[in-house]
């Protein structure tokens, strides 16, 4: 993988096997096809099922969902280098920072019901979840990087839990 950087829209289109001028005319710009490509690997329908249902509380169902996009040799690689972009090159830190907000906040806001502090309760969950990742996938330190993800779950879920269902209060919400 190129990176943000240095991969070109003619470079898309050639593996793609379309005109440039296509690639361009659908999403616009690159930093567009970033964030469309982000909704390719998060998919957002998934992560509000994974709070909704399954097995486990809340935070374990998230931290597992999340994680297994992470573990997954077929998306893992693709999230490192996006992320790795989004804090390098500032057109992808904005249509990273576009996509959380836009799709996955808002789907995980819905999820939770709305209410006027559903937003922050989801980004307070994400930066559990984001460091998670970054610490792990991206940097590899140990022991986090080391341990089976399973032990990671158990680990990160009761504070995700909390942040999602914690009277206000008790999280220090803003009024």
């Amino acid at each position: 993988m190129e990176g943000f950087e240095k991969t070109t829209l003619r470079a898309i289109a050639d593996d793609a096997h379309v005109d440039p001028s296509m690639v361009l005319y659908l999403f616009g710009s690159k930093a567009e096809l970033f964030r469309e490509s982000l909704r390719l690997i998060i998919d957002t329908d998934v992560l509000v099922a994974a709070l909704l249902e399954g097995d486990g509380d809340i935070g374990t169902r998230m931290a597992r969902t999340y994680l297994g996009i992470w573990e997954n040799p077929d998306t893992g690689n693709t999230m490192v280098a996006m992320l790795q972009s989004a804090t390098s090159n500032p057109d992808a830190h904005e249509a990273f920072r576009g996509f959380i907000q836009n799709y996955v906040l808002t789907a995980l806001t819905t999820a939770l019901g709305g209410g006027e502090d559903a937003p922050l309760r989801a980004m307070l969950a994400a930066t559990n979840l984001v460091g998670t990742a970054i610490l792990r996938y991206v940097m590899k330190v140990p022991p986090l990087a080391t341990l089976p993800v399973e032990n990671v779950v158990r680990l990160i879920a009761p504070t995700i839990t909390r942040y999602l269902t914690a009277q206000a209060d008790e999280l220090g919400l803003p009024e």
